[in-house]
C-alpha cells in the first residue's frame, strides 16, 4: 500500500473515526481537524504512528504534524473517509463549541483559532506580494539603484502589495467569514465598508462623520485586520438573531436592511475604533523595541527570540507577524519581528542538519527536514522532529535563539516584509537600508544555523526512536 494512504488510514483511525471528524483542512505541513470529542483521539498511538512528527491542540483545532507530503496524506484521507475537501463535514460546529464549559482559557483557545484560521489563507498571497516589493527595493534607488522608482517595473511591482495591504481588511472578512461559516460575502462587505473611496477621501479632511446620529472618528482603516475580525464575530449573532426573530414573510428584505444598518454602526462606533487602537498598540510595542535605546533593545530582542520558537509551537506567531507587517507596511522594512523570525527558522533548519551528522541511524530524516527548511522554508519538521525532541536540544534552541536576537539587537538589523524564510531568501530578506545590512543580517542568519547545528552535535542528545 502507498505509504501516504497507509499513514492517511493510521491518522484517521487514531483520530477516532471519520464520524468523530467535523471538519479537515491542511496547510503546509498539518492536518488541521476539528473533532466531535477530542477525548476520543488516542494521542499516544497517534504519535507513534510513522510518519506522524508530532500533534498539537490550538484552540478548539486538533493538528497532525505531517511534513510536505501533508497535502497527499489529505488527499487519501478525504477519499478514504467520504470527506468533502473543501465544505464542513457537519453543521453543528458551533454546537460543539457551545456545550464545552466557559473559562478563560477555553475562549482564549478559540480566539487564537480563531485568528489562526482567518489569517492562514492569505498568508500564501503575503509571501508572493512580499517578494516582490523586496525585489524592487533592492534594485531600486534605495539600494543598487539599477531602476528607477518611476518605472513601470517599480510602479507594477508596488500594485502587487498595494493590492493585499490597501485592501487587507477585505481579505480577513472573507476567511473570517469562512471561519464563522456565515455567508462571506457580508465579510467582504463589513471590510469595504471602513476603506469605501467616499469614507477615505475624508481622512485628512473631517474629524467625524455622523452615522445615523452617532459621530463616529474619521481614520485610515486599510491595512488593518482586527476590526473586521471583530465586526464578523459580531455579525454572526446580529444576523442570527434577526433572522431568528423577523417574521419569514418579510425576513429576506428586513434582515439585509437592518444588518446594514446595525453594522455600520457597529463597525464604525466600536470595531474599526477598537480594533485599530490595538492594531496600533501591539505595532507601537514593536516599533518601540526595535527603536528604544541600546539596553532596553537588546534586552526585549534577545528575550523575544529566545521564546519565538514557541509562539510558533503555540501559533502565536501569526497574529504577532501580521501585526508587526501591517506596522511595517509604509515604511517597507521591521526591525523586531520579523528579524527574530529569520533567526528562528535558521537556527531550526541547523539542529535539524546537526542531528543528521549526529544520529547513528536514520540520517536521511532529519537531512530531508533540513532541506524542506533550509531550501522550501518549512520549520515544522525540524522543530517537531528534532527540536523539541529532547530537553538538551530545547535548551540548544533556546540558547542559540538568545545568541542570535542578541546579535540582531547589537547590529540593529533590519527585515524587508517577506514571509518565506529559506536560503534563497535571505538576501532579500535584509535588504533594507545598506550593504551592512544585508551583510550583516546574512552573516549573522547562516551563523547561527552552523551553531545550531554544532550545538546539536556537541551537547544535545536524543532517543533516536
Amino acid at each position: 500500500m502507498d505509504k501516504n494512504k497507509t499513514l492517511a488510514q493510521d491518522v484517521l483511525q487514531k483520530i477516532g473515526g471519520k464520524e468523530n471528524i467535523i471538519s479537515v483542512f491542511h496547510c503546509a505541513t498539518r492536518l488541521r481537524f476539528e473533532l466531535q470529542d477530542q477525548t476520543k483521539v488516542n494521542e499516544e498511538e497517534l504519535k507513534k504512528v510513522n510518519g506522524v512528527l508530532g500533534i498539537k491542540k490550538a484552540g478548539t483545532s486538533f493538528q497532525v504534524i505531517i511534513g510536505p507530503n501533508v497535502s497527499l496524506v489529505y488527499d487519501e484521507l478525504c477519499n478514504m473517509a467520504e470527506l468533502d475537501k473543501k465544505d464542513e463535514i457537519k453543521e453543528n460546529l458551533d454546537d460543539v463549541k457551545e456545550k464545552r464549559k466557559f473559562s478563560f482559557k477555553w475562549l482564549f483557545d478559540v480566539v487564537i483559532t480563531y485568528i489562526m484560521n482567518s489569517v492562514a489563507p492569505i498568508i500564501p498571497i503575503l509571501i508572493g506580494a512580499s517578494i516582490w516589493k523586496t525585489v524592487v527595493t533592492l534594485l531600486g534607488p534605495d539600494m543598487f539603484n539599477v531602476i528607477s522608482n518611476k518605472s513601470d517595473f517599480f510602479i507594477t511591482c508596488n500594485f502587487f502589495f498595494e493590492a493585499l495591504f490597501y485592501f487587507f481588511p477585505l481579505y480577513i472578512g472573507y476567511t473570517a467569514a469562512k471561519q464563522l461559516k456565515v455567508n462571506p460575502m457580508w465579510g467582504i462587505f463589513l471590510g469595504a465598508m471602513i476603506i469605501t473611496p467616499s469614507f477615505m477621501a475624508l481622512v485628512g479632511v473631517r474629524e467625524s462623520i455622523s452615522f445615523f446620529g452617532i459621530n463616529v472618528p474619521v481614520s485610515n482603516y486599510s491595512q488593518q485586520f482586527l476590526p473586521v475580525l471583530i465586526g464578523v464575530w459580531i455579525f454572526k449573532y446580529v444576523n442570527k438573531f434577526l433572522t431568528k426573530y423577523t417574521p419569514t414573510m418579510i425576513a429576506s428584505l428586513i434582515v439585509p436592511i437592518l444588518n446594514v444598518m446595525i453594522m455600520a454602526i457597529v463597525m464604525f462606533v466600536f470595531c474599526a475604533p477598537l480594533g485599530s487602537y490595538l492594531s496600533q498598540l501591539l505595532s507601537d510595542f514593536f516599533m518601540y523595541c526595535a527603536n528604544a535605546a541600546a539596553p532596553i533593545r537588546i534586552i526585549a530582542l534577545t528575550i523575544y527570540t529566545a521564546l519565538n520558537p514557541f509562539m510558533i509551537l503555540f501559533g502565536l506567531h501569526v497574529t504577532t507577524y501580521v501585526a508587526a507587517v501591517t506596522a511595517a507596511a509604509p515604511i517597507g522594512f521591521e526591525a523586531f519581528v520579523l528579524p527574530a523570525g529569520v533567526i528562528t527558522s535558521f537556527i531550526i533548519y541547523g539542529m535539524a542538519l546537526g542531528a543528521a551528522f549526529k544520529f547513528k541511524k536514520n540520517k536521511d530524516i532529519p537531512m530531508g527536514y533540513f532541506v524542506s527548511g533550509f531550501v522550501a522554508g518549512i520549520t515544522e519538521p525540524s522543530l517537531y522532529g528534532v527540536c523539541l525532541k529532547s530537553k538538551t536540544s530545547i535548551l540548544v534552541l533556546v540558547i542559540c535563539n538568545a545568541i542570535g536576537g542578541l546579535l540582531l539587537a547589537v547590529f540593529n538589523i533590519k527585515c524587508a516584509l517577506m514571509a518565506s524564510v529559506n536560503i534563497l531568501s535571505v538576501v532579500l530578506y535584509f535588504s533594507v537600508g545598506s550593504t551592512f545590512n544585508v551583510v550583516a543580517g546574512t552573516i549573522i542568519a547562516l551563523g547561527c544555523c552552523l551553531m545550531a547545528a554544532l550545538g546539536v552535535n556537541f551537547f544535545a542528545k536524543f532517543d533516536e526512536q
